[in-house]
């Protein structure tokens, strides 16, 4: 037994060490395994990085721009006073050995495409080489300057994804870290994952999936529909409508807002601040905490919590509980007694209805702020 782990301990340590076979030869063998075992083991130890450049002139008459990168990578798309579109690409490769990464890195090509309405950038794999399961694709970092003028439309999207002063934009999807600011236009965005930042743009729709950031600036309607995640909206002229599940949402209204404000939520919290025009709100095992600025007429209907934060000015208060509790701290009115509380009244002379009903949860009306 003692021999024989010598002779296979020998065996190995010859081919461990032996030199690669020549060039071409093909088929299995036990130096070729071990080879495999140390690549594995040691990992791609060289990096090379590949750049390159485009640009192309932009039909008058083409105005969007589309995008399809179908692999990993971080996009930056910025418009400019420019007639020309400019791309580059930045590709890091790794490898077991210097010419493998240079390989990789080289492998992916940018390619820009014109039509008579439309210029399309993407990135070519064909002439890629293919890379083993040890060896991790390339890293890919794209950059483009477009004209202003020209709209954005976006597929699906994996990675850092930035985007700036453009005509209007469409995204189908952007999984990972996303920035969009100064969209003259609508932007419709589906993001999946990951940081949000949306700042100035002329309206919105956003389809947000475990999303956490911040939306402002938007001039013209607001549509939202959340599940998961964390979102604070501000500086919204509106109308403003979310749809959200299991989302903590945010909202800093101001005067700009216009009515409608139309909240349905399903788990989650919810704050609203600064109130000032009609709104209506619904929830399920929401907690919906809601401050008025000035008096406007308020719905709120939730199974679970309501707080609210009435207006300095008058109102009239509805206020009713279905095994819960109503309490009210502004003004004179109290509420009855039994497990179907309610309390209803006008407050400092009346004025605009604030309407709350809970179901299996608690009814709190608190003082005006420096009341």
């Amino acid at each position: 037994m003692l021999v024989a782990l010598f002779v296979v301990l020998g065996i190995a340590v010859y081919q461990f060490t032996a030199p690669p076979p020549p060039p071409g030869s093909t088929g299995f063998s036990v130096s070729g395994l071990l080879r495999g075992l140390r690549r594995g083991v040691q990992g791609p130890r060289e990096t090379a990085t590949a750049d390159s450049l485009q640009t192309v002139a932009v039909p008058a008459s083409a105005g969007i721009l589309r995008i399809n990168i179908a692999r990993v990578s971080d996009v930056t798309i910025t418009g400019e006073d420019r007639a020309d579109v400019t791309a580059s690409l930045r590709a890091t490769g790794r490898g077991y050995d210097r010419p493998e990464a240079d390989a990789a890195a080289h492998g992916p090509r940018l390619k820009i495409d014109t039509t008579a309405d439309a210029v399309a950038v993407s990135i070519d794999f064909t002439s890629a080489p293919q890379i083993s399961r040890t060896q991790p694709p390339p890293t890919l970092s794209l950059t483009i300057a477009i004209p202003r003028r020209l709209a954005v439309r976006v597929d699906p999207h994996i990675g850092r994804f930035v985007l700036a002063n453009v005509a209007s934009a469409e995204i189908m999807s952007s999984r990972g870290e996303t920035k969009i600011s100064d969209v003259g236009g609508s932007l419709k965005l589906t993001h999946n994952g990951g940081a949000i930042e949306i700042a100035s743009a002329g309206s919105l729709k956003l389809n947000a999936r475990n999303s956490r950031g911040t939306v402002k600036g938007i001039s013209g309607p607001v549509s939202i529909d959340g599940v998961g995640g964390d979102l604070a909206l501000s500086e919204i002229d509106g109308p403003l409508e979310i749809e959200a599940r299991n989302t903590d949402v945010k909202v800093e209204a101001d005067t700009r807002l216009k009515p409608p404000l139309r909240i349905n939520m399903n788990g989650g919290t919810l704050r609203v601040t600064g109130l000032r025009t009609e709104a209506r709100l619904d929830g399920r095992n929401t907690e919906i905490n809601v401050a008025l600025d000035a008096p406007a007429p308020l719905t709120i209907y939730n199974a679970g919590e309501i707080i609210v934060t009435p207006p300095s000015g008058g109102y009239t208060l509805d206020a009713a509980a279905t095994e819960g509790g109503v309490t009210v701290e502004d003004g004179e009115i109290a509420a009855s007694e039994g497990p179907d509380p309610h309390a209803e009244g006008k407050v400092r002379g009346g004025g605009p209805t604030i309407t709350l009903r809970a179901t299996r949860g608690h009814i709190e009306v608190r003082k005006p702020a420096g009341k």
